[in-house]
């Protein structure tokens, strides 16, 4: 709920930059919202063991009836969403939003049935339609599904046959009570003083969690290309960060190229913005690492995007400070930078 409650939050401020550019501009825009979720025990719901959906295929359908004309597609994000903007003011109210094509386990059988789209806001000259959450289902469902592993066709066990009839009551044999058994008295003993506890010695403080904090030209050294997690260095920054990132970046720029920005403040902020990315993958959740989460880097992305340019500078450098080990609590040590030489990194040049 985290993860789509940021998601949101993040598509409602590309809406709200959008709007104030068409309202600028004098045109008119329409933008889809909505995530997809992989349907695990095949329910027609989201439920506890449902996950979002990266890389399915959404499309926007208008017209009704059996063959309903596809007006745009778009694939989902990293969290599962999906945007989707239109230029103008088209009627939308007799449209729907579908999963086409799904992906890994949950895109062998068939999607879920469409649903309508329902109208968020309108100002400025643009429209915001928000989704249900859509499904993608697999071909059968998870074993560690509630009644996986009931079969309805199966025969039900078969019942215990009844116990025997117990006899009539006159027929039982009274049921007699054992002898009152009683101890002779005894003369007080006197009770033994109870031994001092021994003071068992504190235990030994916990050992501190073990972090590494690296560097961009660290991240982008072709011999640590084995330490990357999650991400490869040809996912796009788009991908990586969400809607805000592709508006200023566009959406074929890679993490590769994102580690080499310099001379502009913004390219400043993306290359050490993916450096904490790939640092938060690196390490375990809730480390020592100055931004404990991924999803902390792209708040602090996202915000310094919506901010003023020394919003830009100030999160320019924290990122900075966090890739090169500093910057958690106070009397803390600088963490390291504990990469090895990859196994299939390419030999050094003559």
């Amino acid at each position: 709920m985290a993860m789509k409650a940021r998601w949101l939050l993040g598509v409602v401020a590309v809406v709200c930059a959008m709007a104030r550019a068409a309202e600028a501009a004098g045109t008119a825009s329409t933008v889809v919202a909505g995530m997809v979720f992989c349907d695990q025990c095949k329910d027609g719901a989201r439920g506890l063991f449902d996950y979002p959906l990266y890389g399915a295929r959404v499309a926007i359908q208008c017209g009704g009836g059996d063959t309903p004309l596809t007006v745009r597609e778009s694939n989902t994000n990293w969290f599962g969403g999906f945007s989707i903007r239109m230029e103008g003011s088209p009627d939308m109210n007799r449209c729907t939003a579908r999963v086409v094509q799904g992906t890994g386990h949950c895109g062998a059988a068939s999607s879920g049935a469409p649903r309508e789209l329902t109208l968020a806001f309108r100002m400025l000259g643009l429209a915001l339609y928000t989704v249900p959450p859509l499904l993608s289902q697999p071909e059968e469902a998870m074993d560690f599904c509630p009644g996986a592993a009931h079969d309805p066709s199966s025969s039900s066990p078969p019942m215990s046959s009844p116990a025997p009839p117990l006899p009539p009551f006159w027929r039982r044999r009274p049921r007699r009570l054992p002898p009152i058994w009683r101890r002779p008295p005894t003369l007080p003993q006197e009770q033994p003083m109870p031994a001092e506890p021994q003071q068992q010695a504190p235990p030994p403080p916990p050992a501190p969690a073990q972090g590494s904090a690296c560097s961009y030209d660290m991240w982008a050294a072709p011999e640590h290309r084995c330490h990357w997690k999650v991400v490869t260095p040809n996912t796009t920054v788009a991908m990586a960060f969400g809607p805000l990132a592709a508006q200023r970046y566009g959406s074929e720029l890679t993490l590769r190229e994102a580690l080499e920005g310099r001379g502009d403040m913004y390219r400043t902020l993306l290359r050490e913005a993916t450096a904490a990315l790939l640092n938060a993958y690196y390490n375990a959740p809730g480390g020592p690492f100055l931004y404990p989460t991924t999803a902390s880097v792209i708040d602090h992305m996202n915000g310094a995007l919506l901010s003023s340019t020394q919003r830009v500078l100030i999160e320019g450098a924290r990122f900075r400070r966090a890739n090169s080990g500093g910057g958690g609590p106070a009397g803390r040590t600088r963490l390291p930078c504990d990469f090895t030489t990859c196994a299939s990194a390419p030999p050094p040049a003559a």
